[in-house]
Formats: C-alpha cells, structure tokens, sequence
C-alpha cells in the first residue's frame, strides 16, 4: 500500500511508544518520514529500529518545548505535509500536591510543544495548499482523570487547539484532527501505571485491555490519507468502547 506516496510526513516523539508505531504506519503506507525526538541518541535508537522494521526514516533532535530548536528542525525539514504530534510527558499527583514546576513542563511539552509545531508545519502547508496535522490527545482530556491532573489539561487544551486549527485552516486544504486512546501499552504506560491502575482500566472499558501503538496508528494513517478529506476538526476516540460506557457490571 503507497496511498501516502509523495508526501513528507513528520512525527514528534517518533522515536519511541505511540510514536515509533505512527512513523512506521506511515512510513509503510508510502510517506517519506522524519522524526523529531528529544535528543540524538534517542533519535538514533529509533531510526536503527525503524530500519530494522525496513522502514528507513530520517530524525531531527529537538525540544518541543524550545521555541527556537522548533523553528531551526522545521527549516531543515523543509516542506511538511503530515504532522503527527507525539512528544508528551506525564507527571502523576493530586492536583493539590502537584508540583508547580511539574505542572508548567507537562503543558509547556504536551501543548505549548504541539502549538510550535503545527504552527510551523501549518504555515508551510497553508503555502502548498494541502496538510494534515494529526495531534495525539488522550481521553484524560476529556475526563477528569484522579492523580492525572496537568496531563489531562494539557490533553484538553490539545483537544482545543486541534479544533481551532481545523476552523482556522480548512478553506486554505488543510485539515486538523486528534487521536485520543485510552492507555496505550508503551514503556511510559508501563512506568506510571502500576496492577491497580491496569485493572481498574480494565474494569471499565468494554474492550477490557490497553489499545496497542499500531492501532493508534492505524488511526493516525487513516486522518492523513485522502480517505479523510472531508474529516476536519474530530476527536476520535480509540478506546474499546471506554468514553461510550458508564459502569461495567462484570
């Protein structure tokens, strides 16, 4: 399948999770891929894995939260058609003991990051007159999620700016959606949830499980491919059911 032949696609967080499996979804659908991750030993580590896939990719280090590193990627990137926004980071705690720093670099990662990003791929598709941007959400933005206070934020705000993009740049071709999963099995999931946490997940999904990264993917792939051309400004849920269901009698 090359339905995304011709266009340049570019992830950030692709080195790893949910990241690694959209530019290897990509990649595999026919993009050109660049990956944008935090430093270049980890750059390195997920173009080697991509490789290994017989998905070759190119990588940029880049802080997502650093105004200027984003600009600097994105010149050197040069013409972006797919944005898919991965990087995001979790800090887990009560709203009332959560760590101001903590709280200020969740939302300086997870949504100010997005912001520089499809601000800069958006101006450069807005010049072509065709783009996707696809920004990774979470149903933690749409619920109030205990102990995930400032994620759940930053994923609302996500929610948001994912809207006003579409109603910003749809007449100038291009569209702006979200992908928003329950957990994901990725090494971040692993590290902040422990037994319980998995098992009250578990409990109240329909589908009761994690989504894996390549269906998130597949979801990704789909929003940048001209089968949604006309998909402008959704959130879509890829969650088992979990945002349709109330309580679970199991």
């Amino acid at each position: 399948m090359a339905e995304l032949a011709g266009r340049h696609a570019v992830v950030t967080g692709g080195a790893g999770g949910i990241g690694l499996a959209c530019a290897r979804g990509l990649a595999e659908a026919g993009a050109r891929v660049t990956i944008l991750d935090l430093d270049e030993e980890t750059c390195t580590r997920g173009r080697e894995t991509l490789a290994e896939a017989g998905c070759p990719v190119e990588s940029v280090a880049c802080d997502v939260a650093d105004r200027a590193a984003c600009e600097a990627a994105f010149a050197a990137i040069g013409a972006t058609d797919i944005l898919v926004t991965c990087a995001a980071i979790v800090r887990p705690a009560r709203i009332l003991e959560f760590d101001p720093e903590d709280w200020h670099r969740v939302l300086e990662v997870n949504l100010t990051g997005t912001f520089h990003c499809a601000q800069l791929a958006g101006r450069q598709m807005v010049e072509r007159g065709w783009g996707r941007i696809i920004t990774l959400s979470s149903v933690n933005g749409q619920i109030a999620n205990i102990g995930r206070g400032a994620y759940a934020c930053s994923k609302g705000g996500v929610d948001m700016l994912t809207r006003l993009l579409a109603a910003e740049l749809g007449d100038r071709g291009v569209t702006a959606n979200a992908v928003a999963p329950i957990p994901v099995d990725t090494p971040m999931i692993l590290e902040a949830h422990g037994p319980q946490d998995r098992a009250l997940w578990h409990a109240q999904t329909p589908n009761p499980r994690y989504a894996r990264p390549d269906e998130v993917a597949d979801a990704v792939v789909f929003l940048a491919s001209e089968r949604a051309g006309f998909v402008n400004g959704h959130i879509l849920n890829v969650d088992g059911g979990f945002m349709a269901s109330g309580i679970l009698p199991r």
